[in-house]
């Protein structure tokens, strides 16, 4: 994709692209320990979020917590346009001690709720929001603060209005086995016990997650516990203690091997 305009600092990273002709195969099932805010310029595709599909239109807005997986798959015929934003939520702690502006962020269940409508937004939609944090004068961290804190309010605004009941998304027997998965990474999961609980052989549930995901249950596992370690251990926890009571490891080789094949260095450098 062609980069129309960018932006990056240890707290947010923020940009602007265009493709003209998407490859859908370049695209893949990924995660983050930042939230991100996605906003659909134009194009024909669709959004996975935890097995959660979002066919998507002009001006709809997405959003995904900390380690939520995701995945884009655009029409190759159309040009595909997206702006984004990836923001580290303790950067609002000063001024939101109670995380109030996060609700829409945090406050629901992993691929639930992740959709906005512009007509949701009773500015008419989310777009003047991401012009003015990418605003090509003044101070870009200034810029990028003016536009998320008003945002952020009118999508916990909104979050409040829904019920539980409520759901763009396609609820799916892919759904509910990742929910199961995130409900139980600190413990000991097998294919054999997803199998069981879903009725499921391993030949059905590898393809459904691999159709639904972009990648494997064991590697989706694995980069769940891996990010989830590297948010404990940035938030003062012992390496040597969050591997195994919260991050779902059997051993600390395995879970040091894993963490440095997947972040590029050692659980300790990231301590703070």
């Amino acid at each position: 994709m062609s980069t129309i305009f960018s932006y990056n600092d240890n707290d947010f990273t923020l940009s602007h692209s265009l493709s003209d002709f998407p490859d859908p195969s370049a695209f893949h099932m990924h995660t983050h320990a930042k939230a991100e805010l996605y906003y659909f310029v134009r194009g024909r595709a669709v959004f996975r979020i935890e097995g959660s599909e979002y066919p998507l239109e002009s001006g709809d807005l997405l959003v995904m917590q900390p380690t939520e997986s995701h995945l884009i798959i655009p029409n190759p015929k159309y040009p595909y346009e997206r702006k984004n934003l990836h923001f580290n939520t303790e950067s609002l702690r000063l001024i939101d001690p109670n995380s109030q502006l996060l609700l829409s962020v945090l406050d629901r269940k992993p691929g639930k709720h992740n959709l906005f409508k512009s007509e949701d937004f009773t500015g008419g939609g989310s777009e003047h929001y991401f012009d003015c944090m990418m605003a090509q004068d003044g101070d870009p961290r200034v810029n990028i603060y003016a536009g998320l804190i008003p945002l952020l309010n009118e999508m916990r605004r909104i979050h409040l209005s829904r019920t539980e009941k409520e759901s763009t998304a396609i609820d799916t027997t892919e759904y509910r086995v990742i929910r199961y998965i995130n409900k139980n990474l600190v413990n000991p999961i097998s294919l054999d016990d997803i199998c069981k609980k879903f009725y499921l052989s391993k030949t059905q549930l590898c393809r459904l997650f691999k159709d639904a995901t972009g990648t494997t249950v064991w590697k989706y596992i694995t980069t769940k516990r891996l990010i989830r370690a590297k948010q404990l251990i940035e938030a003062g926890e012992n390496p040597t203690h969050v591997y195994a009571t919260q991050c779902g490891f059997t051993n600390y080789s395995s879970f040091y091997r894993a963490y440095v094949k997947y972040f590029g260095c050692a659980p300790t450098k990231n301590a703070p």
